[in-house]
């Protein structure tokens, strides 16, 4: 089940390559062979320390599939660059993914676990 996601994740990815030399469509095409109808991205909970010593933990809002297409675009127009560092089944649907991304002189690494159904990403949860 997880071989036709891979798939769709590396032809996803490889539109970031920096150059932004992909159409509008061939991108929404790849998002849609990607993301199912239903996808929910939960964002990682932000922790700040208080005047009073103590950590207190922000949790974030949920994005809803079309804020996380609005940002991937607005990604893919910047000509941010995306590696996969890996990929592993970790169980009957679930996958831990790593990013790398390349922004201009801005380098970091994201990672999430996504669970996947109809071959496709319902829902992702950044750790």
């Amino acid at each position: 089940m997880s071989y036709p996601f891979e798939l769709a994740l590396r032809q996803y990815i490889a539109a970031f390559d920096g150059t932004n030399n992909i159409s509008p469509a061939e991108f929404q095409t790849r998002f849609d062979n990607l993301y199912h109808q239903y996808f929910t991205f939960l964002p990682k909970d932000e922790k700040a320390m208080g005047e009073d010593g103590f950590t207190t933990i922000k949790s974030k809002e949920p994005l809803t599939r079309e804020e996380v297409f609005e940002r991937e675009a607005s990604k893919l127009a910047d000509g941010t660059k995306v590696t996969l560092i890996h990929f592993r089944k970790i169980g009957l649907d679930c996958i831990d993914i790593k990013l790398g991304l390349v922004n201009g002189g801005e380098e970091h690494a994201v990672r999430f676990v996504t669970t996947i159904t109809a071959k496709q990403a319902v829902t992702s949860k950044e750790i």
